[in-house]
């Protein structure tokens, strides 16, 4: 069978022989064409009909082979998911065996933890307390030793430092109790110009100071010695010394005037047994209280027969709170005042210097006027003369003041 072909009407062909170029078209006839054409035709619709039955038939076999394929993929699918589904399910039952036992063994160390920590706080607390108490020794050891070396080199400064104060008061130390003695000498002689204020001479036995008390009759009622010291340290002795004065005086009352008090004590009034202790600034208020006591004492002497009851009276009386306590009070109210009293001071010296000022400007003003106007007049104003002496007057009245003031 002779193999046919198909081309196009209007594919361009070449002549073997001239290579002439011309279309199929051009070398075949009309009917030769249609011939061909019916005959391609047929063999195109058998050769289609033929491409049916064996693409159905293809399509058929494919069908049934991507069914097969599709069952045997599935069944083998489903086998893996089974069997990873196995898997997992024994993975999932190990992971919470493992879960449970990885709770259990976390209960067990938080146990674990919880006692080991409380194991650790006793055995840190046992070493805290044993270093505190090794720190606390070997410190208190050392401070023992810093304290005992400190107090050494103070006990020796202290030594050092009255050894250079008693040579450097060995010049004064005298010329200082006879101030301290005068100074309250003075203060008895003002306060009391009816008693007699006598000081015991320098080398003679006694206290320093004795006052006679006397009423404005001259009455005596009884004596009061004062002994002044002006010293740096208390002492015992001084009590005892001033008793004896005050046996050999025949005084009723002995008074010590001291710069320093006894170990702990912050009053400025004390009573040492019979002796009373007191400051400087309290002499006037404390003996005006003594002389009180003396002048009435005196009376109920006066009074009353039997001198040992009158002098038990006496002593019972200066013995008794009663008395230290209208002392105390006295004192307290001495204070007051004299606090009050030297704040009015300031005050009005305050005030004093600013009208002084003022007047002084005044008085200076006035001054230069008249000055200026002798020197226009000359000789015409002599009543201005009195003029010039106004400032010096108003000065010897501002001094007046002053002192009366103090």
């Amino acid at each position: 069978m002779a193999k046919k072909i198909m081309i196009g009407a209007d594919e361009e062909i070449v002549c073997p022989k001239c290579e002439h170029h011309f279309s199929l078209s051009a070398g075949i006839n009309r009917q030769t064409i249609e011939n061909y054409e019916s005959e391609f035709e047929a063999a195109i619709a058998t050769q289609k009909n033929e491409l049916e039955a064996t693409s159905k038939a293809l399509i058929e076999k494919a069908k049934q082979d991507s069914i097969i394929k599709a069952r045997a993929e599935f069944e083998t699918e489903k086998s893996a998911l089974a069997e990873e589904l196995e898997e997992k399910n024994k993975k999932l039952n190990d992971f919470r065996n493992q879960e449970l036992d990885l709770r259990k063994q976390k209960r067990e160390l938080e146990e674990q933890q919880a006692n080991f920590k409380i194991e650790i706080e006793r055995k840190l607390e046992a070493e805290r307390l044993q270093i505190t108490e090794q720190i606390s020794a070997a410190e208190s050891e050392r401070f023992m030793l810093k304290e005992a070396d400190y107090k050494k080199k103070i006990e020796d400064a202290q030594k050092a430092n009255e050894a250079l104060t008693r040579k450097l008061s060995q010049g004064s130390q005298q010329l200082q109790g006879e101030v301290y003695e005068l100074e309250i000498e003075n203060i008895l002689n003002a306060a009391f110009v009816h008693d007699s204020i006598d000081e015991v001479k320098k080398g003679q036995r006694g206290a320093d100071v004795l006052q006679i008390v006397r009423t404005p009759y001259g009455q005596e009622c009884g004596k009061i010695i004062w002994e002044a010291k002006r010293a740096e340290n208390w002492t015992d002795k001084w009590i005892q010394k001033l008793k004896d004065d005050q046996q050999e005086a025949k005084a009723d009352i002995a008074v010590l005037v001291s710069t320093v008090m006894p170990k702990g004590v912050t009053d400025v009034i004390l009573k040492v047994g019979d002796i009373w202790v007191i400051s400087l600034h309290v002499v006037k208020p404390v003996a005006e209280l003594l002389r009180a006591t003396l002048i009435e004492s005196n009376k109920m002497k006066l009074m009353n027969t039997g001198r040992d009851e009158k002098m038990e009276l006496l002593y019972n009386y200066l013995a008794s709170p009663q008395f230290s306590q209208k002392i105390r009070t006295l004192l307290e109210s001495f204070a007051s005042m004299r606090n009050d009293l030297d704040a009015e001071k300031r005050a009005i010296q305050r005030l004093w210097s600013k009208r002084e000022m003022q007047i002084e400007r005044v008085t200076s003003t006035m001054t230069n006027v008249v000055g200026e106007l002798q020197g226009i007049a000359h000789e015409a104003l002599p009543q201005l003369e009195s003029i010039e002496t106004l400032g010096l007057e108003g000065s010897e009245l501002d001094d007046d003041i002053v002192k009366s003031i103090k």
